[in-house]
């Protein structure tokens, strides 16, 4: 399990995109279902230590599924990064030419609102998240230009599974959240 927690620890830290696994309230024929659905975001682990920042697009179907009261999880692959960052594909137990032989961890816990205590915390963090996603400058909350209403939320990861690959080679299962938080990541 502690080989899990830092392939886990090293996919949050080197990876910048997740899909955003939700339920969409659908009606169809005097009915609702909830149909699952899983959308691209960007996200950085700006303060290096598991948890994630999500810069929120407020009309986006992800944020309004999970205001609306879907549960929701992050799933984060090898690979998951804009082409411009340049991302070690090495993972321990991994296969970097192989996807089916790469890491992949699903999250979930808890999302809190981010507040700033003063503007240089704010720029610290526009700034780490935007070295990861250069193209997110035109919908900063702090832009006055940006076409959408947008927030931050921080994503407190509470639950990891992980599959750092092939079972012959690496841990496939369940990572404790003191295990994950405690985690190295590799360089």
């Amino acid at each position: 399990m502690k080989d899990g927690a830092i392939v886990a620890r090293s996919v949050v830290q080197r990876e910048s995109l997740a899909n955003i696994n939700t339920l969409e309230r659908v009606f169809k024929n005097n009915e609702t279902l909830y149909v699952p659905v899983s959308s691209m975001e960007y996200y950085a682990d700006c303060d290096n230590d598991g948890t994630l920042y999500w810069l929120v697009v407020d009309i986006g179907s992800t944020y309004r599924n999970i205001d609306s009261g879907s549960a929701f999880s992050f799933t984060i692959r090898a690979g998951d990064h804009p082409l411009n960052d340049h991302v070690n594909p090495k993972y321990p137990g991994g296969i970097p030419s192989s996807p089916a032989g790469s890491p992949r961890v699903n999250l979930k816990g808890h999302l809190k609102n981010v507040t700033f205590a003063n503007p240089v915390d704010r720029i610290a963090l526009e700034k780490c998240f935007l070295s990861r996603h250069p193209d997110a400058k035109w919908w900063l909350p702090s832009n006055p230009a940006s076409p959408h209403k947008t927030h931050w939320l921080k994503f407190e990861v509470e639950d990891i599974y992980i599959i750092g690959g092939f079972g012959d080679r690496a841990y496939i299962g369940p990572v404790d959240a003191d295990l994950y938080y405690d985690a190295k990541p590799v360089a």
